[in-house]
């Protein structure tokens, strides 16, 4: 399989493999494990929607959970921009003034999208923030799906080894992300069918590489974009919603909480190196 670069840096990605515009048929000729790709992103959005199920804790234990589960999720996102994402799209080739003007970009597109929930925004036991997380979960997924495709693309055996980093440091994020959904006033089994659909991204994201190609160009402008979008989720609307969950208990919950969620990603961000 011809490939002009054997370097991996980050995570273990790709520089150049032509896959034509031709589409799924093309795809096949050239070789790419199109069973491969779709089973791993699917085993890997079925591991993730699992670690929603914390979603049914017995109400008491949820809500002296909450507020860790609200920081964590904060700090993971943060980790995962600044630590994973954002080095990632810098190894693809982007300057960094186009790496800002993308994260821009992102920043803005979430921001637009926010003013528009809350343009149309009734009165609800909904929280905006809740709204909010699950659409830049499903953009962050849609990344994922992206990831893995263009791994693919190189390998098969290197589409599973990305495919299992990725899960690696999803997992601990799924479990927050749950927490932040039913701290914005989802029931439990609202907050599970809504993460079906954010995870379903994951394949879809994934088979796109086979049906538009890539380039290092459009994976570091979709990461660079991802960055920008899990940014304002982590700061925007994570973070503030956070606060009305802070009791006299939890002073310092946020700032631990958000430390320990950016360590973690600091270790997965090492170990990455160490590979």
């Amino acid at each position: 399989m011809a490939y002009t670069d054997t370097r991996i840096p980050w995570h273990p990605l790709m520089k150049c493999y032509n896959i034509s515009f031709f589409g799924l048929k093309r795809a096949m000729q050239q070789g790419l494990d199109l069973s491969g790709m779709l089973g791993a992103s699917v085993a890997v959005a079925t591991a993730s929607l699992s670690a929603r199920l914390v979603v049914w804790l017995t109400p008491r234990r949820l809500q002296a959970w909450l507020p860790w589960l609200q920081a964590a999720a904060a700090g993971l996102l943060l980790g995962d921009a600044l630590l994973h994402m954002l080095p990632e799209a810098m190894a693809h080739g982007l300057t960094p003034g186009q790496v800002g003007t993308r994260v821009s970009f992102g920043i803005l597109g979430l921001l637009c999208i926010e003013c528009g929930v809350r343009a149309m925004n009734t009165p609800a036991a909904t929280a905006v923030f809740a709204r909010m997380d699950i659409m830049g979960d499903a953009l962050h997924h849609l990344v994922d799906g992206v990831v893995i495709g263009a791994s693919f693309a190189i390998d098969r055996t290197l589409g599973f080894v990305v495919a299992l980093a990725i899960l690696a440091h999803e997992l601990p994020r799924e479990i927050a992300n749950a927490g932040v959904l039913v701290a914005g006033g989802y029931r439990p089994r609202r907050a599970f069918l809504l993460s079906i659909a954010t995870t379903a991204t994951i394949p879809l994201g994934a088979m796109s590489i086979a049906l538009v190609g890539h380039s290092p160009a459009f994976l570091g402008t979709s990461l660079a974009v991802a960055v920008g979008t899990t940014l304002y989720l982590a700061c925007g609307d994570v973070l503030p919603g956070l606060w009305a969950n802070v009791g006299p208990g939890h002073r310092f919950t946020p700032a631990m909480g958000v430390a320990v969620g950016m360590a973690f990603m600091w270790l997965a961000a090492v170990l990455d190196h160490g590979r």
